[in-house]
């Protein structure tokens, strides 16, 4: 049996079992351009002006009271 014919029976036994293929393309976290990426959200975060921290809380109390509703 070839792999692609394995892959097939594969393919129809997910399928009839209800089940789908989903590719996710995510980033390369291994590039210089993430990495560097990274470490611009991380020095913006760390110079967050103590208003906006408390902002960001309460906004992530609201949504934690929406999510037990």
């Amino acid at each position: 049996m070839t792999e692609l014919s394995r892959i097939a029976r594969n393919v129809r036994r997910h399928r009839a079992e209800g089940l789908r293929v989903v590719q996710f393309w995510l980033p390369d976290t291994s590039m210089p351009e993430f990495r560097a990426q990274v470490a611009r959200v991380i020095k913006a975060l760390a110079q967050r002006d103590p208003e906006d921290e408390a902002m960001l809380d309460t906004l992530e109390c609201w949504a934690a009271e929406d999510l037990q509703e």
